[in-house]
């Protein structure tokens, strides 16, 4: 915007040279012109005019400024509150609900991040978000240098949506009552820790509120704002592209899924994929239990083509209606304000005939007994 540059940027340039003998700055960044976000400029008389301390009541001061930094500069930032509604949904509040998710459940499995191994990581989702991790620690900090708030923050959403979408996604029958194994549960916690400490971190210069909170509660140590800034561990590239290969394929299946009208609740016998990559044993069980299904066949080919087994056999049938009751069930405990680890007696008109579909109910839904009846979800 021409008037900043005239009016502000090169007064304090001028005052200082003159006052001082020396430069006040070394670098200016500066943005287009803010517009309302009806496209039009802010006059009070139109009606999409916000005064800042009124944006940032109502907004919250960390929403406007990703609203700011996530703003390419050369192109004019529509500001109102419908585009602060968007941007708090899209960042801040998946964010907080990485933070509640992992807050909730170590506190019900009682860990602290003193206990447990004393390195994060086990698992090869726990190495990939690491990583992941370290390759956005790298490239902010690139970014940073190169005064590229526009690219670092993106550096930083596209490192949230794989903490939330996948990592999170992937882990949530780790820990609870549904986790298994107290190794498995200690690596999650221990990376998931590890990964939200380092995302504060480079939070900090962007978003200084929610950062100190999350980091301040996590690590019970100074503000986040006194510390030093994180340091780029091990990168495995290799991991990196194979879990990236992985999630294209999902991506396939679930829009084959979507188009056939076959809900994902629903499993599916087999899926066939040719693809011009290959993906390691290891992390093909992420992908079965994504898109539910029970075999994947994965070949060689020149482009990405994938072929899923739409029959729904009688016992797949009764897989899914399962898989809906439990949803129903855990609804009604959400509904009765009940905590994670409270059990309670079920009745439905159908229960399923299979002996592992009934122990899988009762362990994922916190049953302690079950009976046939009108559907009644009730306090142990």
């Amino acid at each position: 915007f021409p008037g900043q540059f005239k009016n502000w940027f090169y007064s304090l340039l001028a005052m200082s040279t003159v006052l001082e003998d020396r430069e006040p700055f070394k670098t200016v960044l500066g943005f287009a012109t803010l517009l309302g976000e009806d496209g039009r400029p802010m006059h009070k008389s139109w009606g999409n005019a916000i005064e800042f301390n009124e944006g940032a009541d109502k907004i919250g001061v960390d929403v406007m400024r990703w609203m700011y930094v996530r703003q390419n500069p050369s192109e004019n930032l529509l500001f109102g509150y419908h585009v602060a509604d968007e941007t708090r949904r899209r960042f801040h509040l998946k964010l907080w609900n990485v933070y509640n998710f992992f807050v909730t459940y170590a506190n019900l499995d009682g860990w602290s991040p003193m206990a447990g191994n004393k390195e994060p990581g086990g698992t090869p989702l726990d190495d990939w978000i690491l990583s992941r991790l370290s390759e956005t620690i790298k490239d902010v900090t690139y970014f940073l240098e190169k005064y590229d708030a526009y690219l670092a923050s993106g550096s930083l959403e596209g490192f949230l949506d794989d903490l939330s979408l996948w990592y999170i996604r992937r882990s949530r029958d780790r820990v609870g009552p549904a986790g298994e194994s107290a190794k498995d549960k200690d690596n999650f916690y221990k990376t998931c820790h590890t990964s939200l400490v380092g995302l504060s971190l480079l939070l900090a210069p962007f978003t200084p509120f929610i950062s100190e909170v999350i980091y301040r509660n996590l690590t019970k140590g100074d503000s986040l704002h006194l510390g030093s800034w994180p340091s780029a561990g091990k990168i495995d590239e290799k991991l990196i592209k194979q879990m990236s290969n992985l999630r294209l394929v999902v991506e396939k299946v679930h829009a084959i899924r979507k188009d056939k009208g076959i809900p994902v609740r629903q499993p599916l016998a087999r899926l066939e994929t040719e693809a011009p990559f290959e993906v390691p044993n290891e992390l093909k069980s992420y992908l079965t239990d994504e898109v539910n299904v029970k075999s994947w066949i994965l070949r060689k080919g020149k482009t990405l083509e994938n072929s899923l087994d739409t029959k729904i056999t009688q016992e797949l049938e009764e897989e899914a209606k399962t898989r809906e009751l439990i949803r129903s069930i855990q609804e009604e405990r959400r509904k009765m304000g009940m905590s994670l680890s409270e059990k309670v007696d079920v009745s439905n008109t159908w229960l399923p005939s299979a002996l592992g579909l009934v122990q899988r109910l009762k362990s994922k839904a916190l049953i302690d007994k079950l009976s046939k009846g009108d559907f009644k979800v009730e306090k142990v």
